[in-house]
């Protein structure tokens, strides 16, 4: 089953922010009139980080699969077993983590290898914790209090 992001205007704010920093970057020899080949390269250097970026605002998905959980983003790509989560918190947790989202609004997953936890915001979360309970009973779920 395949969740999308959940997007809110603050996070989307953020990364057009970043887009527009990094192309002015790009755009700086230009201005100054360097227009050597090593201003050429930046710019394709940078516009081509733009596009991974943009790709990967806008693939942002998360994969419930038979064995394991798959978050993708444009070529970025990562499989967490179910059997390796120990437990689910859901809140308002944006800065720390390998978080691939497009919220505020979101998720933490525990679990053993990798990064550790996964920070991420799918659209119906409470859907997509459920689903993730009867993959892996043993998850403890946490959720925010209201």
């Amino acid at each position: 089953m395949v969740y999308q992001t959940k997007r809110d205007v603050p996070v989307t704010l953020m990364i057009v922010f970043l887009i527009l920093l990094i192309q002015a970057d790009a755009i700086v020899p230009f201005v100054l009139g360097n227009m050597r080949v090593s201003g050429w390269i930046i710019f394709i250097l940078l516009t081509l980080l733009n596009g991974l970026i943009i790709w990967s605002f806008i693939d942002l998905k998360y994969v419930l699969k038979e064995h394991h959980l798959i978050i993708k983003a444009g070529l970025i790509k990562h499989q967490i077993p179910y059997e390796n989560i120990d437990k689910v918190v859901q809140k308002k947790k944006l800065w720390s983590g390998f978080r691939l989202i497009g919220s505020r609004h979101a998720i933490t997953i525990y679990y053993q290898g990798g990064w550790g936890h996964a920070v991420i915001s799918p659209q119906k979360s409470e859907e997509f914790i459920h689903k993730l309970k009867e993959k892996n009973s043993n998850i403890i779920i946490f959720t925010k209090s209201k």
